[in-house]
């Protein structure tokens, strides 16, 4: 008995025998041939072989493997047995493509320069049919020109009434949303990345992860645009990302980058992957991620950011109290600049937080201190390179976290004990890559109040990874 499905797309559970088809993602072979496949499967006598031969004839499917064929391929495609052992998968290679003229941040992928770039899917479910190929087909192309790596995806869906989207705002919540994502380790160090998740309506999560997926920032906001569009069929992501937001070797005529892509559907409960991994694993998991070839050599530009600030106010009138009254100002600077693609220093002078995310609030009741993540920007880029874990196997190994491992803390630098804010006269960080090693330096300096004397941290961390993602 054959047992072939014929129209994969469609198909919400593994078959009973087993086994399934590893259906086209790219189109190649047509909605009108596949459906005339699926009406013509349920007239053939499951047992007659030469039914069967005289199907595969008419819509090119191996009588032997039940793979459809691309269209003017003489290649016999190999047997998949399904379900796939992901970690056992072979690791694919995608292509970027050279931009042939300017790519418009629309959500349409209607450009020549789209039409050129190779395309690439065949996504496989990490849940809740591990190892099965995905339900719902997801098309992603990749381009690149001077300034920009652009990331194009159509993710096709069957009934568009039920794309779930929970938020607009900035680092949504993607557990409980449909959304895309893409990781980039621009090392190809199999341990770092660069993070981005877009849900259907354009609102943008990106982190950095560190110690293959052991540690991850999510205050990193990286600087990325994007714009998506809904349609009956499918909804498509069109993204920008400079690359003066990434850091990579530039000194390599070639880069080569190890990368993943993920697909949530949230009304069905399934993620899928590029690059398959197991239930437990995430995309930023970059020791199974694959590998993103043919970006040449880039350059990354001039990374220079300077923020300066001004503060000043002026209280008057009789009902203030006489020490409240009169005026007030302030001024400060923030610097970052890319002293090499892989380095980053950061200066600041009488820093100012008033642009920070107001943290989420918290009922303690247990007898230890609250852990309020780090989220002021001076401190954010590169964060996890003074962090530790144990977390080895996503925590089913001894229930621990990041933060029993948190030897050092920055969001203790400007605060007394009691919480309360003490001014920073000035400070500086330097993180980054050197060679096979990661460097992470920091100096900073408070002001003296009343309630404290005035302080200086300093905090040193140089790195190197020993037999593979050992540190």
């Amino acid at each position: 008995m054959l047992g072939v499905n014929l129209d994969a797309r469609r198909c919400s559970r593994p078959p009973e025998n087993g086994t399934a088809t590893r259906y086209t993602q790219l189109g190649i072979v047509s909605a009108v041939t596949a459906a005339a496949t699926e009406r013509r499967s349920r007239v053939i006598a499951p047992n007659s072989w030469l039914a069967s031969l005289a199907l595969s004839l008419i819509v090119g499917v191996s009588p032997v493997s039940g793979q459809i064929l691309q269209e003017g391929t003489d290649a016999q495609p190999a047997e998949t047995a399904w379900p796939i052992e992901p970690d056992l998968a072979p690791r694919p290679t995608a292509h970027a493509h050279s931009t042939s003229g300017p790519i418009a941040i629309d959500g349409r992928l209607d450009e020549p320069s789209w039409e050129e770039a190779r395309p690439f899917g065949d996504f496989v479910q990490s849940k809740p049919d591990a190892g099965y190929p995905a339900t719902e087909p997801t098309v992603v192309r990749l381009l690149h020109d001077a300034d920009n790596l652009y990331v194009g995806a159509v993710c096709y869906v069957s009934d568009p009434d039920k794309i779930t989207i929970t938020s607009l705002e900035r680092d949504f919540e993607s557990l409980n949303s449909d959304a895309f994502g893409v990781t980039f380790d621009t090392f190809l160090d199999r341990s770092s990345s660069f993070m981005f998740f877009v849900n259907p309506k354009g609102a943008v999560r990106d982190a950095q992860s560190f110690d293959d997926s052991r540690i991850r920032d999510l205050a990193w906001d990286g600087i990325v645009q994007v714009r998506t569009r809904i349609d009956d069929t499918a909804w498509t992501v069109e993204m920008a990302i400079p690359w003066t937001a990434l850091r990579f070797d530039p000194t390599k005529d070639e880069q080569v980058w190890g990368a993943n892509f993920f697909r949530r559907i949230r009304h069905k409960d399934e993620d899928s992957f590029w690059a398959p991994i197991d239930r437990r694993d995430k995309v930023y998991t970059m020791s199974k991620a694959g590998t993103v070839r043919g970006l040449g050599r880039l350059r990354p530009g001039r990374n220079l950011q300077l923020k300066p600030f001004v503060r000043a106010a002026n209280i008057a009138g009789t009902r203030p109290v006489e020490e409240d009254r009169g005026g007030d100002y302030d001024a400060g600077v923030d610097l970052k600049y890319g002293i090499t693609s892989g380095m980053t220093l950061d200066l600041t002078y009488r820093t100012d937080f008033s642009q920070v995310e107001v943290d989420r609030e918290q009922v303690n009741l247990t007898r230890f201190s609250l852990f309020f993540p780090e989220q002021r920007e001076f401190f954010v880029e590169n964060s996890g390179l003074f962090a530790f874990s144990d977390d080895l196997d996503r925590k089913y190994r001894t229930g621990a976290s990041a933060r029993d491992f948190t030897f050092f803390h920055s969001r203790r630098i400007g605060l007394t004990d009691g919480g309360r804010p003490i001014p920073i006269l000035g400070g500086g960080r330097l993180t980054g890559r050197v060679g096979g090693y990661e460097l992470g330096l920091l100096n900073m300096q408070t002001a003296a109040i009343p309630q404290a004397a005035p302080e200086n941290f300093t905090a040193v961390r140089f790195k190197r990874n020993f037999f593979g993602n050992s540190s």
